[in-house]
């Protein structure tokens, strides 16, 4: 995890998830989970959340949101949307080597999936597109794993010694590409520093 500020656009259409504090936000937690007479599931729900929000503070996120997109089809597309900072490995370098030591490692350990790097006009990016798989909750005996779609943009500082991680997740695997221009220009977005924008300081 780093200190490094940072500026980044959020698209319209996410609605925060508190992360500075999690204890001060246990009334918004509780009223998630079903309130004081909650039952057990809901007890265990509002026990994953916290712990699951502990964690991503704990690994460098400063933005967690969902939201919903209304697509050309005319039906809703519903994400979720993490915003990561983290120290890069190998100090001060090239950003584009940095990337192209991230590529080698997740080849190495089969984690690369669809991958590409791209110069924008700001920065390079590296993209990682994949649909993947979540544990269900156990109703039944044999649940089925339902599939997600992810879309992640890793964005290098200009001195490579730290990284921005932009993760778009949907349970819509057929509709979820519709969405990487959004990513893509949120990446573009990216500055390492806190500029006299209206974009979310982070």
């Amino acid at each position: 995890m780093t200190d490094q500020p940072i500026s980044v656009s959020i698209p319209e259409g996410y609605s925060s998830i508190p992360l500075g504090d999690v204890v001060a936000h246990t009334d918004l937690l509780h009223a998630i989970g079903g309130g004081e007479g909650a039952r057990p599931d809901s007890v265990s729900f509002l026990s994953a959340i916290t712990t699951l929000l502990e964690s991503l503070v704990a690994n460098g996120t400063r933005y967690c949101g969902v939201g919903a997109h209304l697509l050309p089809d005319g039906d809703p597309l519903y994400s979720c949307l993490t915003v990561t900072v983290t120290d890069a490995v190998g100090g001060p370098r090239n950003p584009r080597l940095v990337l192209a030591d991230l590529v080698q490692s997740r080849s190495a350990d089969d984690t690369l999936k669809l991958s590409t790097l791209v110069e924008t006009d700001t920065h390079p990016v590296l993209f990682t597109e994949k649909v993947g798989s979540v544990i269900p909750r156990q109703h039944g005996e044999n649940p089925a794993t339902p599939a997600v779609y992810q879309l992640q943009a890793i964005v290098p500082s200009e001195d490579g010694n730290s990284l921005v991680a932009i993760e778009f997740s949907t349970p819509d695997a057929n509709r979820g590409i519709a969405c990487r221009k959004m990513i893509a220009d949120m990446a573009r977005s990216v500055v390492f520093r806190l500029p006299a924008t209206s974009s979310l300081d982070l």
